[in-house]
């Protein structure tokens, strides 16, 4: 048997998970199964556990190839079988090894495209063994310290997750330099980046433990994005007349634009946001009107608290406007809720809500919500914002709706006296 490389080893370590087999079983002392290649193909593999032979249809040389190795390190039972598939008979006589078995089904097709999924995630595993060193060592010099040493501290982190594949969290990191230094709150948001960060290495090492929607959502938040073309094809559809309740657009980094559309289904009660980008000064592609309903089918991308949606086809807009916007009504009911969802998902930094018979006021130039027991919200928008909410209501409850972060509501749309006004625009 040909010397095992480092790399190969690595490889197989990556792949001997239960999902990558599919028909598995055992024989005595063998085991085998059959790892989807492609959309139509799959390998054919086999283990002697006790001989320590090993087997596979595929064309890798120099044997074993990594296939095998994965199954003969896979720790997981298989069901026990009174007969051996033809394949695997042939496999362990000598024939039907170099060639590709070929399938039609459409369920190996969706095996080889979870097998992809967990293969790319796979690829950041040391990636996340970088930024758990890094994030431990930063804590124990102390974040005063690390800043006081470098002005770019973050930055060849950043590099890292980038080279490991993770853009999504190399982003975060750069971020980091975004935070003025001056800032009366700089340590609390740099304290809780690394936290979302820390909570994405421990996911990561119980990754096998996770539920799939959340296992979407750490993907999401590493920047292993969902394929467009795979929500189209099985995300979960919902069907509604939706109100276009707030839009705003968002600088990213430089010359990157993104802008979120915030719908609220009437039957479902469901919040749905609608993503697009912009980048290099390209425009946007046509948007919707704030204040509009829409009735159509949107597809959801999943996660454990799925919000962001595309439509499959277009929708098409209603000749009537949002009359009435179904929200909280006591803050203290938004904060349970609120928490109900961060336990589910997260890492999700943008909570979307409406809140009916609120009352905004003005103090010391910073803008506040308070509901009929009196209880207080901080709104986070700019004066102009905020005086323009204050001369909606006229001293009356109106209904809002607004994008919560977890310090603050930024208002995007107001109900007085049944009109329905948008107050998007453009955050840093």
């Amino acid at each position: 048997m040909a010397a095992i490389s480092d790399s190969k080893k690595n490889r197989a370590t990556a792949l001997a998970q239960a999902a990558f087999f599919r028909n598995g079983g055992s024989f005595g002392h063998l085991v085998f199964g059959e790892m989807p290649a492609g959309e139509h193909c799959r390998h054919g593999v086999a283990a002697n556990r006790e001989s320590k032979r090993l087997y596979c249809t595929c064309s890798q040389y120099p044997k074993p190839c990594v296939h095998a190795l994965a199954l003969e390190m896979l720790d997981a039972p298989f069901p026990p079988v009174d007969e051996l598939p033809e394949w695997v008979t042939a496999l362990l006589a000598g024939r039907g090894g170099d060639r590709m078995m070929r399938t039609d089904n459409s369920g190996e097709k969706a095996a080889a495209q979870q097998q992809r999924r967990f293969e790319r995630l796979e690829r950041a595993a040391h990636g996340f063994d970088d930024l758990d060193t890094w994030l431990l060592d930063t804590m124990r010099r102390g974040l005063a310290a690390v800043v006081t040493e470098d002005a770019q501290w973050w930055k060849n982190i950043a590099e890292r997750m980038a080279d490991a594949s993770m853009p999504g969290l190399s982003r975060t990191l750069r971020l980091l330099g975004d935070i003025p230094a001056d800032a009366p709150d700089w340590a609390d948001r740099t304290a809780a980046v690394l936290a979302d960060c820390y909570l994405a290495v421990r996911a990561f090492r119980k990754r096998g433990q996770l539920p799939e929607p959340l296992l979407y959502d750490l993907q999401q938040y590493i920047g292993i994005n969902t394929k467009k073309e795979a929500v189209l094809a099985s995300g979960e559809r919902v069907s509604d007349d939706w109100a276009v309740v707030g839009q705003v657009e968002s600088v990213l980094e430089d010359k990157l634009l993104s802008r979120r559309s915030w719908l609220l289904g009437s039957r479902s009660g469901r919040f749905a946001q609608l993503l697009d980008y912009a980048f290099g000064g390209a425009g946007f592609p046509p948007g919707f009107t704030t204040g509009s309903v829409l009735r159509g089918t949107l597809a959801f991308y999943p996660s454990a608290y799925p919000l962001r949606a595309i439509a499959p086809d277009d929708l098409h807009e209603l000749p009537e406007k949002i009359k009435a916007l179904d929200g909280f009504g006591k803050f203290d009911t938004f904060a349970t809720v609120y928490a109900a969802v961060l336990a589910e998902q997260p890492w999700l930094h943008l909570f979307p809500a409406a809140f009916n018979a609120i009352l905004p006021y003005a103090e010391k130039d910073r803008f506040f919500i308070t509901d009929p027991q009196e209880h207080v919200l901080p709104l986070k928008t700019p004066e102009d914002t905020g005086w323009q909410i204050m001369a909606l209501s006229g001293g009356h409850p109106v209904s809002i709706f607004g994008e919560w972060d977890g310090d603050g509501l930024r208002p995007l749309g107001v109900l007085a006296e049944g009109r329905y006004v948008g107050l998007g625009g453009r955050t840093s």
